[in-house]
């Protein structure tokens, strides 16, 4: 029995091309004492396993052969990865694709004069043109669909639909390919090469369908989502609205009352009335309709839990922002700290700090609050650790980042010593900030 070399070869190309698209994947513990020992063994092993003879034996044999040491580096992944089982096959078959994909890229090669060299024997002229080609296709494949699998966590956000019209299309290919060289058998090049592009485009659809088609997927559906959540805040804010304009109607009849009410009648009760009528005078007053709405909605949440919520800048500056837009952002921004402040034992840290103001061109907000726990920030971006309601808090990020991209501007984040700054960068229009000059300088004269 001979030792079977591209066995070897075949297991380890596989090994790594699980890998491009695992590598971002949950890990077991003591992973590197894990994989590394298994790979070499399992490679090793493989060259052990027998040939076929007859030409017609030698199909059925080889492609059942393929599968099986397919199945084998898939399970031993299995037990080096932490993820549910559709999402390491999604990922393993995905590598055995880029495989296939790559050798067949290898035999296109072959048919051209490319190491032609009597001295180099066809076998060892195979390997060097491997050791060519798929270390390209693979950091290829890596850059335009491992990456975007690490990116969309696929082995969380996965779709069971793709994955079996992605498994098929391999399945078919491989059968397909396998059986044809037969007729490949006979040395005609056009076979060849056409065998070999048909392959390559399978396996190139299969990519694109696990992942391509799926990241469509989700941000379609992550769009739909935010519709849907801005909807449901319009809603909010047109009920806000309306209650605020019931209160101002209700403060104005009890200021009336008050003053023609006897002071030596009933005067405990009077005493509760100033009292509430205190607390109305005492809310913010920012100059912005829509700000004020959502400002003391906040601030009522924030004295019910014992937050100090302090505002100070001009709502008046934020004149060219939509209603809707100034109560979506404003009301996550506050959301989001409120839900961090009140997870503080500190009563002293309980502080949510907010200022608006103007530099040149832009309205700058800046929102600041205590943490406590880990936040990961990236590049301005922040990486959550939660595990619970993770799409809520990751929507209400985003949709404040859109609202700051829709008016030319961005949104930055950074947390450092257990303080989460979040500061939002508007920028005015030229006709917005020419009457905001008009109006100061009628204020001024």
């Amino acid at each position: 029995m001979y030792y079977e070399w591209g066995n070897c070869f075949f297991t380890l190309q596989i090994f790594v091309a699980e890998l491009i698209f695992l590598y971002s994947y949950p890990k077991r513990s003591k992973f590197l004492a894990r994989i590394i020992p298994g790979v070499i063994a399992i490679t090793l092993l493989s060259g052990f396993m027998p040939s076929g003879y007859t030409l017609m034996r030698n199909q059925y044999y080889q492609f059942f052969k393929y599968i099986f040491m397919f199945a084998v580096t898939a399970a031993y992944q299995c037990f080096c990865f932490k993820a549910k089982i559709i999402a390491m096959i999604s990922a393993c078959v995905s590598g055995y694709a880029l495989q296939h994909l790559s050798y067949q890229a290898m035999q296109l090669l072959s048919l051209t004069s490319l190491l032609d060299i009597p001295a180099i024997s066809s076998s060892w002229r195979d390997r060097i043109l491997e050791l060519m080609v798929f270390p390209f296709t693979y950091l290829l494949t890596w850059a335009a669909f491992g990456r975007m699998a690490a990116k969309y966590e696929f082995y969380k956000n996965y779709d069971s639909r793709f994955v079996a019209v992605s498994i098929f299309t391999l399945f078919v290919c491989l059968v397909i390919n396998r059986f044809a060289r037969q007729g490949a058998s006979l040395g005609n090049a056009y076979v060849i090469a056409g065998n070999a592009l048909y392959a390559i485009s399978c396996c190139v659809l299969s990519l694109f369908i696990s992942y391509s088609l799926h990241v469509l997927s989700i941000t379609r559906a992550k769009n739909e989502t935010l519709e849907r959540i801005s909807y449901e805040e319009r809603k909010q804010f047109e009920t806000s609205k309306k209650n605020r304009e019931q209160l101002n109607v209700k403060y104005h009849d009890l200021k009336h009352v008050l003053s023609l009410l006897d002071s030596d009648r009933n005067a405990e009760e009077i005493a509760q009335y100033r009292k509430v009528l205190e607390d109305f005078d005492g809310e913010v007053r920012t100059g912005n309709e829509t700000l004020d709405i959502v400002v003391n909605e906040k601030a009522d949440i924030c004295r019910s839990e014992g937050i100090s919520l302090t505002f100070l800048g001009d709502g008046q500056l934020l004149s060219f922002v939509s209603q809707y837009d100034i109560y979506s952002m404003f009301g996550n921004i506050l959301d989001n700290a409120i839900e961090a402040v009140r997870k503080i034992d500190d009563r002293g840290k309980k502080i949510i700090s907010m200022t608006i103001e103007a530099q040149g061109n832009c309205v700058i907000i800046s929102s600041m609050n205590y943490f406590t726990g880990k936040l990961n920030v990236s590049d301005g971006k922040l990486v959550t650790t939660k595990t619970v309601n993770v799409d809520s808090h990751g929507y209400g990020i985003r949709s404040i980042k859109l609202v700051a991209e829709k008016y030319g501007g961005e949104a930055r984040i950074s947390a450092e010593d257990d303080i989460f700054d979040l500061t939002v960068f508007l920028t005015v229009p030229e006709k917005a900030a020419e009457r905001a000059e008009g109006d100061a300088a009628a204020k001024t004269c």
